[in-house]
């Protein structure tokens, strides 16, 4: 329509121009024809401002945001004119809860900025398709919604009368995080007993050395609660690339006084505006936040009543076999969850209160002073603390020694100790790609030792872990059945990399010796204490599948090893492969089914996890394009079709363990009784049923664009009114025990496997890299700035926003050697695969790494051939570990993550 109006505009303005050369006036050679009044109807040259005034004309606005796999969550107005979306804007009407702090506001990103465009592209999936030839040939028949859900349906009894429940793949990705998104799926996997991959792990993105220490990785900050820091460390961290809506926050502390340090091997974007860019070599973090520790022990600038009160640094150890002190080690029947301390005042040995044996869930100390060093003996025990262990293992990373593995200066390392550990409020912000290292769980646990030792703990600072989890007991009820019925849920990066066949990846790409001596283990041993993992029920894994229906995870384009990969899951899933996407992404192109999936302008839904306390609402602003479907009522017309199709045929539950798989009833189950049979039943269930929203209702939060969450929406705590919410203030100030198993900031793990790899303590250790293969260039691929991982990667206007094509970043002296020009086209390769790609001077990189932003598709690249056909990976063992205390298989909170930056390549011109 619009297009129309301008050609008509133009060929206006093309006649307008022929005639007043005709008429041979004058004045339209040199000069506008003089007006009075250019106000006045008659003036001549009104008639292109119609134009833009039918552009500003539209019959609806609507609320959404957008929120695959991404954190950011910002409400947008969307207008709408005949059932088409013309255009976003951001809402930019949070509230200031606090005057002395910034509002959240306009909050988006460019991302945000073009979704009417990218809901409408090529690409996107419109109406139900069956697979006409081979998997992946691109033939495609459409069939109606009645005839695919039945055909899916009878496949899906089929699994379950061959092979029984637990043989079918319900997996939802992390592309699916609003709350109805996200509960359609999950409920119907409860129903079912579907495999359902941690959705943190299966991506890399978990802190493991927050749950370690912490107990809890999900508890960090609101991006409002970093204006009141005085000192910012960003390690692994790229705000102003990956965190647009937030990073607003960072340089208004900045401005506000604080000291901001970006910890990165590249001069990044967030670099540039930092107070201090400390140039690390790539993978080498814990070395650095051990040198720091080393600082901060050596020269006393610990805080001794934070350490006394918070921490297991005072908890007893003993000196014959490095375990902790038990009161099973001298009472019979005594509990081997009650630790000690040893108290100065009455020169013995007293219980740690708050821990997961203990009756006295408090961390206040009472009349107790526990003893910070020395050595004592408990019933004839020789014990010491864990701050004497923890100080040993520290004396190893002196700045001096550390230089050579960081490149960071010794002296520089010292003064910024010296001034992180003086600072009032002290914030160490980590990013997503700090789980994708192998010595990632080294990194956090060693930062949370910076932060403990100085106190900086709950309203004084903390680890910003990049996530918040809110206290949605409601959508956890919804999706997981009201608790009765429960998913098979499996350990993300365990489960991908055993599925995938990953270590035969391993075997071809890394050098066993060289392997050990890096990271403290090889091939063999990490496979034997996979097997004891999973033997000992520590990770569950489910084994082989015989059906998948993937909805929102896009595994062919983000496994690494990818062709192989996709080869194996594909020979596994011969039964069935059912995709749910908004659109032909790189795992759809491999489905057997496709079933289209509405977008966010699409369907009503709620959103709030990210660094914000608002719940952002999707209030349908249009009808879905074609025939696609919210995910809720795809499931619920799934649910539907398979109960239909057991009582046809006569199928009625399948016993599962203690649950029976009811197929007969399954709809029934799913839709409450048939009151929650659309998107808008089901979100207006959660906002009536839901104490976090205080009350509002439904009509109202849609109508302003989002709820503020109430004190009931904290996890940990509740969330105060007017504040930025800091993580575990409960606990300091509170005294409330952390979920660990001493009930403290834990810096000591007495797991025989901890005990085995000589990581009891905080410590440091390499990444695998190139020193541990036979290739010399080091691999790591950052989240890009242009799309969330390969969403919107194909947009027009994302892409001319950059080159447009798949681009490694190089070191201009490393592509002389290589005789590579900018922009020219290069071929990186080892011996597991190789991918092409266009080069781009990168000069702040070191020489020794290639940088890719990761998320471009497998078919954006020539050949097909995408970056993870070049990446080997391994799991860490220490994050399989289970059956201590609060070690052991948390979803979202605690298992192995699937690493991206652990091999190594070659480049060359192509």
């Amino acid at each position: 329509m619009l297009r129309v109006k301008r050609r008509d505009f133009l060929k206006a303005s093309s006649l307008a121009g022929a005639g007043v050369l005709a008429a041979n006036n004058a004045w339209s050679l040199n000069r506008l024809e003089p007006i009075g009044d250019t106000l006045d109807e008659e003036y001549p040259y009104r008639d292109w401002e119609d134009l833009y005034r039918r552009e500003f004309t539209w019959d609806k606005v609507g609320k959404a945001a957008h929120c695959i796999n991404c954190v950011g969550n910002c409400a947008f107005d969307v207008f709408v004119k005949d059932g088409i979306v013309l255009r976003e804007e951001q809402l930019a009407k949070y509230p200031q809860i606090n005057p002395n702090v910034p509002d959240a506001n306009p909050r988006g990103c460019q991302k945000g900025a073009i979704h009417s465009s990218a809901m409408y592209e090529g690409d996107r999936l419109r109406y139900p398709l069956k697979r006409a030839g081979e998997r992946g040939e691109g033939k495609w028949q459409r069939v109606s919604w009645d005839e695919i859900t039945e055909e899916i349906a009878d496949k899906i009894i089929d699994i379950f009368e061959k092979y029984g429940p637990g043989k079918l793949m319900t997996h939802t990705g992390s592309g699916n995080l609003s709350m109805v998104r996200l509960a359609a799926p999950y409920r119907f996997a409860s129903l079912l007993g579907g495999v359902q991959l941690d959705i943190f792990t299966d991506v890399g993105d978990l802190n493991t050395g927050a749950h370690l220490a912490y107990g809890n990785p999900l508890e960090s900050f609101t991006s409002d609660a970093w204006f009141d820091a005085d000192y910012i460390m960003m390690s692994l961290f790229n705000p102003n690339a990956t965190r647009i809506p937030d990073a607003h926050y960072l340089w208004e502390a900045k401005y506000n006084g604080a000291r901001v340090v970006s910890v990165a091997p590249d001069y990044n974007p967030s670099s540039i505006h930092a107070d201090l860019w400390l140039p690390i070599k790539q993978g080498a973090d814990p070395f650095l936040a051990m040198s720091f520790v080393n600082v901060i022990i050596e020269e006393g600038l610990y805080k001794p009543d934070f350490v006394k009160e918070q921490t297991d640094l005072t908890v007893l150890v003993r000196q014959d076999n490095g375990m902790l002190l038990r009161e099973a080690d001298f009472k019979d029947g005594g509990s081997d969850q009650v630790f000690y301390h040893w108290d100065l005042n009455s020169g013995t040995a007293v219980a740690a209160k708050g821990s997961m044996g203990s009756e006295d869930k408090t961390l206040a100390l009472g009349g107790v002073d526990p003893a910070i060093e020395g050595s004592f003996e408990v019933d004839g025990i020789a014990v010491t603390t864990v701050f004497e262990k923890v100080r040993a293992e520290a004396a190893k990373f002196t700045p001096e020694a550390t230089e050579a593995e960081t490149g960071v200066e010794a002296e520089t390392v010292r003064r910024e100790a010296r001034l992180f550990a003086g600072a009032r409020k002290a914030i160490l912000m980590n990013g997503f790609n700090i789980g994708r290292y192998s010595n990632g769980i080294f990194t956090g646990w060693a930062q949370v030792l910076m932060l403990a030792l100085t106190g900086h703990g709950g309203k004084a600072g903390g680890l910003d872990t990049s996530w918040i989890e809110w206290n949605h007991g409601k959508l956890l009820e919804l999706a997981l059945f009201g608790f009765q019925k429960f998913p098979r849920l499996e350990a993300g990066g365990l489960g991908e990399f055993l599925r995938g066949h990953m270590i035969d990846h391993a075997r071809q790409h890394f050098d066993n010796e060289k392997l050990k001596a890096r990271v403290g283990f090889d091939i063999d041993e990490m496979e034997a204490m996979i097997e004891e993992s999973v033997t000992e029920g520590w990770m569950p894994y489910h084994g082989d599948m015989k059906g998948l229906i993937s909805i929102a995870d896009n595994k062919f384009r983000r496994n690494k090893h990818a062709d192989k990969y996709r080869e194996r899951i594909l020979e596994e899933v011969q039964e069935l492969f059912v995709n749910i996407n908004v659109r032909m992404d790189s795992t759809a192109e491999w489905a057997d089914y496709l079933l289209p999936a509405a977008s966010h302008y699409e369907a009503w839904d709620l959103r709030s996890v990210g660094f914000h306390r608002f719940v952002n609402v999707f209030s349908r602003p249009v009808d879905p394009i074609g025939e696609a479907k919210p995910d809720w009522e795809i499931m619920v017309l799934l649910s539907k079709k398979i109960q239909e199709r057991a009582l046809a045929r006569g199928v009625g539950g399948y016993q599962d363990g203690n649950v029976s798989r009811d197929l007969h009833t399954i709809y029934d189950d799913f839709t409450m009784g048939g009151t929650l049979l659309s998107d808008y039943d089901a979100t207006k269930w959660l906002v009536d049923n839901s104490a976090e929203f205080g009350g509002v209702s439904l009509e109202e939060g849609a109508e302003q664009g989002f709820f503020v969450m109430s004190a009931e929406g904290g996890a940990n705590q509740p969330i105060p009114a007017s504040e930025p919410y800091n993580p575990f203030v409960a606990q300091v100030e509170g005294k409330k025990p952390y979920d660990t198993l001493t009930g403290r900031i834990t810096f000591y793990c007495d797991h025989p496997r901890f005990m085995k790899l000589g990581a009891a303590t905080p410590t440091a250790r390499h990444h695998a890299g190139r020193e541990a293969s036979n290739y010399p260039l080091s691999f790591y691929s950052p989240h890009t700035r242009w799309g969330i991982h390969s969403n919107w990667r194909s947009n027009k206007y994302m892409m001319r926003l950059q080159r447009g094509e798949p681009n490694i970043y190089i070191n201009p002296n490393l592509a002389a050697a290589r005789g590579i020009t900018d922009g020219g086209r290069v071929r990186i390769f080892n011996g597991i695969g190789e991918f092409f790609a266009q080069a781009k001077f990168y000069p702040s990189i070191p020489e020794t790494s290639i940088m890719m932003e990761h998320g471009w598709e497998p078919h954006q690249y020539e050949q097909g051939k995408p970056m993870n056909n070049a990446m080997a990976t391994l799991i860490q063992p220490l994050e399989l570990c289970g059956g201590w205390g609060h070690l052991g298989f948390k979803l979202w909170k605690y298992n192995a993550n699937q690493l991206a930056h652990e091999s190594s390549v070659d480049v060359e011109p192509a």
